[in-house]
């Protein structure tokens, strides 16, 4: 069921800066291999990469507006072809929560609680997005927004500090020392981890106002992400060399433990941590949200509450059965690397499709 509420540019542009990061903090490194020191610049362009997607999502909001994509689809295709994929969108979004949850809670075991058991931290941090849905999408918004913020505030504290003395220009020179075709290769999967977005703004189109009008907001957020993601692993080849980079899980925390601010300062992946840490919350409560909708379009609205919380059960098992970080790794990639984008791509000429049948059936020729 729609809430009726409508999105401002900073809550969009934050939303899906969050939506894009997402699960790529952690599979980006399936890239390294192929592009070496030009890892960084393949990630910019394979961001930007999911710009013309994300327009066109706008584009169907424009013909629909206020309407999510599956509304679309339902208008013209039927309700059981799109009660299938929301179905699978739901599998999707639950999956990639899956992948988050574990390779946050990985990271927290190595480096800052070690003795506590994972089923605790997944605990607490699923009960933060329930609370976070069940407050509404104009609450987790406004919420977005300050996790944010201090995400990018956590990030620029601790590595503007990495400059001049943690840098080493040879580590990072020359740029392309890789083929063509790998750097291509690398570039496409990290559009299909940045597309993790596409699927929030195919929920979140209808709570744009003038969608058609709103093309600026997902290029700021998108291109705003590109920068600062392509930048931080940057900062993290130049400090640690490209072969030790590819080769250790959460880069930049491990980057931010060589810092040394004078001869006691030091602890600065603390900071980074809770970059890390704010991403994560952001992003499962952006996928529970998603899986909650499309459930309530399945079952046309029945027990939202009961389907809220068997969703977070659901994800919450999930990851408890799976509980480790490789099987989690090679999920995210299996997600964003095979299935992300072939998914968009096909609900997006499905809806297109449904738009139009749906204009030829009422004789509206606009």
């Amino acid at each position: 069921m729609l809430e009726n509420v409508k999105l401002t540019r900073e809550q969009v542009v934050f939303l899906i800066f969050i939506g894009a990061l997402g699960n790529m903090v952690y599979s980006h490194t399936w890239i390294d291999d192929a592009t070496d020191r030009a890892a960084w610049v393949a990630t910019f362009a394979g961001i930007l990469l999911v710009i013309p997607l994300a327009v066109w999502i706008l584009f169907l909001g424009k013909r629909q507006p206020g309407r999510t994509v599956f509304d679309m689809l339902e208008a013209g295709l039927g309700r059981i072809p799109c009660a299938a994929l929301c179905l699978l969108y739901i599998v999707l979004n639950v999956g990639l929560a899956v992948a988050m949850l574990n390779m946050f809670t990985q990271l927290l075991k190595s480096f800052f609680i070690l003795f506590t058991p994972a089923w605790a931290s997944m605990l607490f941090m699923v009960f933060m997005a329930v609370l976070f849905v069940n407050g509404g999408l104009k609450g987790f918004a406004r919420t977005a927004e300050l996790l944010t913020t201090l995400g990018m505030l956590n990030y620029f504290v601790s590595f503007i500090n990495a400059f001049p003395g943690f840098v080493h220009i040879e580590y990072i020179w020359p740029i392309f020392d890789t083929t063509l075709v790998d750097f291509i290769k690398g570039a496409l999967f990290i559009t299909g981890a940045a597309g993790e977005c596409l699927l929030f703004l195919m929920i979140i189109v209808a709570y744009i106002p003038d969608a058609g009008k709103r093309y600026m907001w997902i290029v700021v957020s998108i291109g705003s992400c590109a920068v600062v993601f392509s930048s931080a692993i940057l900062v993290i080849i130049a400090m640690m060399g490209p072969e030790l980079a590819k080769r250790i899980a959460f880069g930049g925390v491990n980057a931010a433990k060589i810092i040394q601010i004078g001869d006691f300062l030091r602890g600065l992946e603390v900071f980074i941590f809770g970059t890390y840490q704010f991403i994560a919350i952001g992003k499962i409560t952006i996928c529970l949200y998603c899986a909650w909708m499309a459930g309530q379009k399945m079952l046309h609205g029945w027990k939202p509450g009961l389907q809220l919380l068997s969703l977070a059960a659901i994800i919450l098992a999930t990851a408890l059965w799976l509980n480790s970080y490789s099987e989690a790794y090679h999920l995210a990639v299996l997600l964003d690397g095979y299935v992300i984008l072939p998914f968009s791509l096909l609900v997006l000429l499905l809806a297109s499709a449904s738009i139009f049948l749906f204009r030829k059936e009422t004789g509206n020729t606009k």
